[in-house]
């Protein structure tokens, strides 16, 4: 089956994605793992702010707000894939 990749900015609340990769942004990639940000992860699009950005997203259970610029190199996969 082919694997269609989005960025993480195009998720639809509520639904659970794979992180596929972690491309090159403006937050160091130690950061990032920090965070639970790394290929494999379970992440999934709770809420958009008022003004679209930022947005909240449950990752590894916590939930974390990134910008729409830090979450665009993230590439994810919906989870049924």
């Amino acid at each position: 089956m082919d694997t269609c990749c989005i960025s993480l900015t195009g998720a639809l609340p509520g639904k659970e994605y794979v992180i596929k990769s972690v491309g090159d942004n403006r937050m160091d990639i130690n950061t990032l793992r920090g965070y639970g940000i790394f290929p494999g992860s379970t992440v999934k699009l709770l809420f958009r702010s008022p003004a679209k950005n930022p947005c909240a997203y449950e990752i590894m259970g916590a939930v974390l707000a990134l910008r729409d610029e830090d979450s665009a190199s993230i590439m994810i996969a919906s989870r049924s894939e």
